[in-house]
């Protein structure tokens, strides 16, 4: 099994071309306002809180309060993808031992906090997912565009339709 890591796993439920470009180091987010802005939230917020807590060298978890994996998103916009990267990370934690790993999805300027559970058809669908992302990052060509509504955003949006 490859490192899959948390952006990784996030990303197949984003666009899977993106996935593809990502693995293979062709990065154009440096110019992207939304991870600019995901940045200053990151470092503005939860500042008490021990940050960045790094899980089998492809896990980066936000932080942990009372033993609860925090996982902290500028906005609710992308909610399912969010939801199933902290499913990811309770899945590995899950591997390592961590009996009934619980996890949160924090919003900091919505002040949203959801309770995030790990269930045995989670594991089962990320078990799927791990090889379809697999399969994606082991080809040597890049998936097809599929556009979307998101996709103007999308900091590859000129590598990808221009």
């Amino acid at each position: 099994m490859s490192k899959i890591t948390g952006t990784m796993y996030s990303y197949s439920f984003l666009c899977l071309r993106k996935l593809w470009f990502f693995y293979n180091n062709i990065s154009m987010e440096h110019n992207s306002i939304d991870v600019q802005i995901g940045k200053l939230i990151d470092e503005t917020s939860y500042n008490r809180e021990k940050k960045h807590i790094m899980i089998n060298d492809s896990i980066n978890i936000d932080f942990i309060d009372d033993g609860v994996i925090c996982e902290v998103k500028k906005s609710l916009a992308q909610k399912e993808m969010a939801v199933n990267q902290i499913k990811y990370y309770l899945y590995i934690l899950k591997q390592k031992g961590i009996n009934e790993p619980i996890g949160r999805l924090c919003v900091p300027d919505k002040k949203y906090n959801e309770e995030i559970n790990l269930t045995n058809e989670d594991i089962i669908f990320i078990q799927h997912r791990i090889k379809l992302i697999e399969e994606i990052i082991d080809n040597e060509k890049v998936p097809e565009c599929d556009l979307k509504s998101v996709c103007k955003k999308c900091s590859y949006y000129e590598l990808c339709f221009i």
